[in-house]
C-alpha cells in the first residue's frame, strides 16, 4: 500500500477527505482532513432522484481542490467513493463521466450493504472492543447498519432514511411530523430481528453533533471518539429536539451548516435506537473513510489488526520513540515490579495494560523537548492515542507518566480528570513503579534485574554492577507505602 493515501467520501450532504500516512507495517496517523458542504443531493429527492446541475457543480470544485491537496501531499494513491444520492441518482453516470474527465479521478459508487461494511470495519479496529454491538451511520439519504459479533462484522442493511431526504420530503413540505415519524418506522421494518442489541455504535456529523450535546461541559476530554452515554435517560430530550422549531434549534448551540437537517437526523436516531432497545451509546469518530482506507491496509489480514497491535499506539512509538530498547526495559521491568509489589499494592491486574504502555510511550515527549518531557509525553497520549482506547485507559496512561517523577500525585492536581480515574492509590502506585524503572534504567542501559518483596522491603537485584545514579535516584523517590528499597549485584 502506498505511504501516503487520500480517501474521498461523497456523500449526500458533504464531500470529504482524509489523508492518512503509514509510519509502519500497519501503523498510520491521519495527516489531513478536508470537508465541504456540497449537498450534492439538494433537490434530487423532488426530481425523481435527479441530481441538479448545481449540486454537480459544487461537487466537482470541491473534488477539483481535494486533488490539488492530495498531489501536494505526495499522495500516492487517491480512493475515491460515492454513497445514497449518487448511487440512487438517474443520472449518476453523467456525473461519474463529467468528474472523470474534468477531475481526472475515477469514482467508485458502492452500495449500501457495502457502505455499512465499512462503517464497521472502521469500528472494529479503531475503537474499544466490543462483543456485540449495532453501528448505525446515519447519512443524508441513507442510513446504514452493521451488526457486529464476536469481532466480526456478521450482517448489513441500508434503510433509505437520510438527513436531506426527510428534509425535502416531509419537513419542506410541512408535512405532519405523524407521517414523517411512519415514514420512518415503515423502513424500520426491513431491519432483521437479530439487529437487536443493547450497545450501538453511532457514525457520522449527525451522531457526533448529538453526543456534542449530551456531553457536560464539565467532562474533561473534548475527545468525542469512544464516547459513551445513556440513551434511555436522553429520549425525552431527542423527542423534543424532532419537533423543534428550526429558529428555536440555536438554543443547543447546533453548528450552524447542520441546524437545517439536525431535527430530521435527531428523529431517525431516536426512532432507530428505540426500535433496537438500544441502552448505551459509543460515540464513533470514524466512518467510511476510514474503513476504505482499512481495507486497503488490512487486505492480507481478514481486515482486522493483528492480535493486541494497536495504531494509534505503534504510530506514536514509530514517530515519537527515540531509543527503543530503553522503553521496551523500562515495559519489562514495570511487569516484574507490579507483580512482586502486588501483596502491598492489590492493585487490579486490568490496570497492567496501562502501566505496560505507559512504560513504552514514557519518553516521546523528549522528541518534543528534553525539559518538561513528561509534560509533553502527556500532551501526545491526551490527543494521538485514540484508537482503541477507552477515554478512562487514554486518561489513566496519560497521567501514569506525567507523575512519573520524583513527586507522587494529589488529588488536588487531578481535578476535572477525577471522575474519569481510578482510585488515587492506584494512580501513585503505578507512578511509582514506573518512576522507580527510570531509576533504574537511569544510564540509559540494557540491565537484568529480579524483584522480590519481604520484610517491607524491596529487593532487587541485577547482573551488572550497581549504577550510582541509579541508587541516587531511588533515594529521591517518595514512595506511596513506607518501604525500603535495596539494590545489590
Amino acid at each position: 500500500m502506498a505511504k501516503i493515501t487520500a480517501v474521498i467520501d461523497i456523500g449526500s450532504n458533504s464531500v470529504r477527505m482524509i489523508v492518512c500516512k503509514k509510519s509502519s507495517r500497519f501503523a498510520f496517523s491521519i495527516i489531513y482532513e478536508a470537508k465541504s458542504r456540497v449537498r450534492i443531493s439538494e433537490g434530487c429527492y423532488e426530481q425523481d432522484n435527479l441530481l441538479q446541475e448545481k449540486a454537480i457543480d459544487r461537487a466537482i470544485k470541491a473534488l477539483k481542490d481535494f486533488v490539488k491537496i492530495a498531489n501536494s501531499l505526495k499522495c500516492r494513491k487517491i480512493l475515491c467513493v460515492a454513497t445514497s444520492a449518487v448511487r440512487d441518482a438517474s443520472n449518476k453516470a453523467y456525473f461519474i463521466n463529467r468528474v472523470k474527465k474534468e477531475v481526472k479521478l475515477n469514482i467508485k459508487v458502492i452500495d449500501g450493504s457495502k457502505e455499512a461494511y465499512f462503517g464497521g470495519i472502521a469500528t472494529l479496529n479503531l475503537l474499544p472492543k466490543q462483543n456485540s454491538a449495532i453501528t448505525i451511520d446515519i447519512g443524508g439519504g441513507s442510513t446504514e447498519l452493521a451488526k457486529i459479533s464476536n469481532g466480526k462484522v456478521i450482517d448489513t442493511i441500508s434503510l433509505k432514511v437520510g438527513t436531506i431526504r426527510l428534509k425535502e420530503l416531509f419537513y419542506d413540505k410541512q408535512r405532519s411530523f405523524d407521517e414523517l415519524v411512519n415514514f420512518i418506522k415503515t423502513n424500520l421494518k426491513d431491519i432483521p430481528e437479530h439487529f437487536t442489541d443493547s450497545v450501538a455504535i453511532v457514525i457520522g456529523g449527525t451522531a457526533r453533533a448529538i453526543s456534542k450535546l449530551i456531553m457536560p461541559e464539565s467532562y474533561p476530554l473534548k475527545t468525542l471518539h469512544a464516547y459513551e452515554y445513556d440513551f434511555e435517560k436522553n429520549i425525552e430530550l431527542f423527542k423534543s429536539i424532532s419537533k423543534e422549531e428550526i429558529l428555536k434549534l440555536k438554543k443547543y448551540n447546533i453548528k450552524k451548516h447542520r441546524i437545517d437537517t439536525f431535527r430530521e437526523g435527531v428523529c431517525i436516531f431516536v426512532n432507530i435506537l428505540k426500535f433496537l432497545n438500544i441502552k448505551k451509546v459509543i460515540t464513533s469518530g470514524v466512518g467510511v473513510r476510514e474503513g476504505i482506507y482499512l481495507q486497503d491496509l488490512l487486505r492480507t489480514s481478514g481486515y482486522r489488526f493483528p492480535a493486541n497491535f494497536n495504531p494509534s499506539f505503534k504510530s506514536l512509538c514509530d514517530r515519537f520513540l527515540m531509543n527503543e530498547t530503553y522503553a521496551n526495559s523500562l515495559r519489562v521491568n514495570s511487569m516484574k515490579i507490579f507483580d512482586a509489589l502486588k501483596q502491598i499494592h492489590k492493585i487490579d491486574d486490568k490496570y497492567k495494560n496501562e502501566l505496560a504502555i505507559a512504560s513504552k510511550l514514557l519518553s516521546i515527549g523528549s522528541s518534543i523537548s528534553y525539559y518538561r518531557q513528561n509534560e509533553h509525553s502527556f500532551y501526545l497520549i491526551i490527543n494521538s492515542l485514540n484508537y482503541g482506547y477507552t477515554h478512562k485507559e487514554k486518561l489513566l496512561i496519560a497521567f501514569i507518566t506525567l507523575y512519573q517523577n520524583k513527586k507522587l500525585p494529589k488529588e488536588s492536581e487531578l481535578g476535572e480528570y477525577l471522575p474519569l480515574l481510578p482510585e488515587l492509590d492506584n494512580i501513585r502506585w503505578l507512578s511509582f513503579i514506573l518512576a522507580l524503572c527510570k531509576c533504574l534504567h537511569k544510564n540509559l542501559t540494557k540491565s537484568e534485574y529480579s524483584f522480590k518483596f519481604e520484610n517491607s522491603t524491596l529487593f532487587i537485584t541485577t547482573n551488572n554492577e550497581v549504577d550510582y545514579l541509579s541508587n541516587e535516584c531511588i533515594k529521591e523517590l517518595y514512595k506511596p507505602y513506607p518501604i525500603a528499597i535495596i539494590i545489590k549485584s
